[in-house]
């Protein structure tokens, strides 16, 4: 963690709730830096800036703020709005989930945008402040969330993720860099690789035996890189790289495809971000299967 991502976490926690950010666990330290980096991200923006549209279909720079804010107004324990849903809507909304994400965005169209940062500002404060009343036995209680169910600081690990690949959607819409190498960035890409597997032997299909590496070398000094391999046998799992071991397939990307491969906003091809070498129609196969959000 750098002392930037530190300090601003110690000003945010310590100024909401009674717990030291030192002693919370990864999933909340990193969840209020992120929280911090989008604050710092959306207060130099300028008016116009919010209402540019981003790669998610249908939603603007300020739909998505909404769409984070919403989502923490719910975790708060606040109800979903009552809100009737534009037939426009069902264009790119394809199920519950989606549909309960659209309503907090469609309910905060009719704010200023002073008022959408605001309602941001104050519902991140109010979380931290929860999260910081927290006990280890609240932390470590089971819930539901969208990778199943599982401990609640599981949970806001993917909280994590979801801020940070949105901090990437702004950025990306709004042609600024994403310094994606920061101790949040590193955390957040461990979701991704957490679904390799799946995406390997479930969605491509990889015949059992297949061994693919994935290289991930960073578009620039400030992004990460990452190489591991996922093996099937009987079901696929990361593994360490072996480079004694003979490779199905290796990808090879730099780190900005691979999260935007990996979260639905583009889909990869060769020669654009991404590399293959080895079995090309697996490796194509596994380019088509990248993304795994919702």
């Amino acid at each position: 963690m750098d002392t930037t991502d530190s300090d601003s976490a110690a000003t945010s926690a310590t100024g909401a709730g009674t717990r030291s950010p030192d002693e919370a666990p990864a999933e909340i330290r990193h969840l209020i830096q992120q929280w911090n980096h989008l604050d710092e991200l959306l207060a130099g923006l300028k008016r116009d800036d919010w209402a540019t549209p981003t790669a998610l279909p249908g939603w603007t720079v300020r739909d998505v703020v909404a769409h984070i804010a919403g989502t923490e107004h719910l975790l708060a324990g606040e109800p979903v709005p009552d809100v009737d849903l534009p037939d426009s809507v069902h264009e790119y909304v394809r199920n519950p989930i989606g549909e309960l994400n659209e309503k907090f965005v469609q309910e905060a169209r009719s704010l200023a945008v002073e008022d959408a940062f605001a309602d941001f500002r104050e519902v991140v404060a109010e979380r931290t402040m929860q999260l910081s009343e927290m006990t280890a036995e609240d932390l470590e209680a089971e819930t539901d969330s969208p990778v199943g169910r599982v401990p609640f600081r599981r949970f806001m690990g993917v909280r994590v993720f979801d801020c940070w690949v949105h901090e990437d959607d702004i950025r990306h819409a709004l042609g600024m860099t994403h310094h994606l190498d920061s101790g949040v960035g590193r955390f957040a890409l461990e979701e991704i690789v957490r679904a390799l597997p799946r995406i390997v032997g479930k969605n491509a299909g990889a015949p059992d035996g297949s061994r693919v590496r994935f290289r991930v070398k960073g578009g620039s000094d400030t992004d990460p890189s990452l190489a591991t391999d996922v093996l099937v046998a009987g079901r696929a799992g990361l593994v360490d790289v072996d480079d004694s071991a003979r490779v199905t397939v290796e990808l090879v990307f730099d780190t900005p495809t691979f999260v935007r491969a990996a979260t639905g906003r583009i889909s990869a091809e060769p020669g654009n971000g991404v590399e293959i070498s080895g079995d090309e129609d697996l490796g194509r196969r596994i380019l088509e299967s990248m993304a795994f959000t919702i």
